[in-house]
C-alpha cells in the first residue's frame, strides 16, 4: 500500500538517527504563504555537532519523473519568496530513483527519501550525499508493465512513427493495422505513464517520443522481465524440405516467423546454421506442413529447427511477411538479441542504430 503524505511526515518525525549526520530538529506542517499557496512543511535541521539550516519541504507520495520535475519547479518559486529565501528547497519521497535524482540535481534541489538516500547541499557549508540504498516502498515505483505484452505495443508504435500521432485513435488504428489488437483504455493508461516518465511529449495536437533511445531501453528491460517470454516452450525438430514451407502460400506464412539468430541472418546481421521459428500453435503448424509434404519429426538432440510456441502480441506485431522467410520486426529482434548473450547484444546494437535512425522496421515505413 502506498504511503500517504501524513504517513511520510510521521516517519520524518521519528527518524531515530536514520539520516545521521543529518538531524531533523523540528517539523512544522502546512505553512500558508501570502500568495495563497501552501508549503507542505518547514524543517529545522542541523548537522550533529555542526551548523544548522532550515528547509522548505515538498512531499511526493509517488516520485514519477514528471511529478518530481513539477515539484522541483514549485520549490524554486517557494525559495524565491523573500520570506523563504533563507531556506533551502528540499523534496521528500518514499524513494528517489537515479533519473529523479538527476532531475533534482539539475534544478539545484536537495532531497531525501524514506529508504535512507539523500543529497543535501546548503551553499558551501554543508554537503551530504548518500545513495544506493534499495527502495523500501516498491508500491511507489513507476508501473513497469507498460513495457510488456500488449501494453508494450504503444511504445513500439511511437518508435515506428517518430513524427508522432495526432490522437489516441490514430495510435490504436496504427497498432491494429499491424497484426495486433489494442483498446482505447490500454493506450490511454500507457500514454499517461509514459508522460509521467518524461518519455513522450504530449500536446493537444501531437503525441511523440521525447527520448527514443531511453524508450527502447525501457522496452528491453520490460522484455527481460516479461512473464510472456519466460512462459514460452521451445521444441527441436528435424524438418526435411523446410524450404517448401514458405513457397508463397500467404495463410501458411502467417503461422510462423523466423526469429533469433536465424532472423538476424535473414536481415544480414549474423551467420548461423540453426533455424529458429516462432509459431502460434505447434500442432497446427505440423498439420499444415504435412499438407505441404514436409516431414516434421521431433528430435531433441539433432533437430535442425527450434520451434517456440507463443501468442505474445509483441512477437506478432508488425512482422515482415514475405514470400520466403517471414520474419519478426527489428524491434522484436532487438529485444531478443539483448537477452541472448554473449553474441546477441552486438547484433542488438546494430539493430538499435537502424531503429533510431530510420524510424521504421524491416524497410516498412510507418504511415
Amino acid at each position: 500500500m502506498r504511503l500517504t503524505e501524513e504517513q511520510i511526515l510521521q516517519s520524518l518525525k521519528s527518524t531515530d538517527g536514520k539520516y545521521a549526520p543529518l538531524m531533523i530538529n523540528s517539523l512544522q506542517e502546512q505553512i500558508s504563504l501570502q500568495d495563497g499557496s501552501r508549503i507542505d512543511a518547514i524543517m529545522d535541521c542541523s548537522i550533529r555537532n555542526g551548523p544548522s539550516f532550515k528547509a522548505v519541504v515538498e512531499i511526493k507520495t509517488v516520485a514519477s519523473p514528471q511529478s518530481i520535475l513539477m515539484a522541483a519547479q514549485l520549490l524554486k518559486t517557494y525559495v524565491a519568496d523573500k520570506e523563504q529565501e533563507d531556506k533551502i528547497p528540499l523534496l521528500i519521497a518514499p524513494y528517489i530513483g537515479m533519473k529523479q535524482a538527476k532531475i533534482l540535481a539539475d534544478n539545484g534541489i536537495s532531497w531525501l527519501d524514506l529508504s535512507g538516500n539523500m543529497s543535501i547541499r546548503v551553499s558551501n557549508r554543508i554537503y551530504i550525499e548518500r545513495t544506493g540504498k534499495p527502495n523500501r516502498f516498491p508500491d511507489t515505483a513507476p508501473i513497469k508493465k507498460i513495457f510488456q505484452g500488449t501494453s508494450s505495443l504503444v511504445s513500439r508504435a511511437l518508435l515506428l512513427k517518430p513524427e508522432g500521432f495526432s490522437t489516441l485513435y490514430e495510435i490504436i488504428d496504427f497498432i491494429n493495422n499491424r497484426n495486433a489488437k489494442v483498446t482505447l483504455s490500454t493506450v490511454s493508461k500507457v500514454l499517461k505513464s509514459l508522460e509521467e516518465e518524461l518519455l513522450i511529449n504530449r500536446s493537444k495536437s501531437l503525441i511523440s517520443v521525447a527520448d527514443p533511445e531511453k524508450l527502447l531501453e525501457r522496452l528491453a528491460e520490460g522484455y527481460k522481465n516479461s512473464t510472456e517470454r519466460k512462459r514460452r516452450n521451445s521444441y527441436r525438430f528435424v524438418i526435411e524440405g523446410i524450404e517448401q514451407i514458405s513457397d508463397g502460400i500467404t495463410p501458411f506464412c502467417k503461422d510462423y516467423l523466423a526469429c533469433g539468430f536465424y532472423a538476424a541472418q535473414i536481415k544480414g546481421l549474423a551467420i548461423t546454421d540453426q533455424k529458429t521459428l516462432f509459431v502460434k500453435d505447434i500442432e497446427q503448424f505440423r498439420r499444415k506442413a504435412d499438407i505441404k509434404l514436409v516431414s516434421v519429426t521431433p528430435d531433441a538432440e539433432f533437430g535442425n529447427v527450434i520451434i517456440t510456441e507463443t501468442d505474445d502480441p509483441g512477437v506478432w506485431f508488425n512482422p515482415n511477411w514475405r514470400v520466403i522467410d517471414s520474419v519478426v520486426d527489428d524491434v522484436e529482434l532487438y529485444l531478443e538479441m539483448m537477452v541472448d548473450t554473449p553474441r546477441g547484444p552486438k547484433i542488438a546494437e546494430q539493430l538499435k542504430r537502424r531503429i533510431l535512425q530510420k524510424g521504421e522496421t524491416d524497410g516498412q515505413k510507418a504511415d
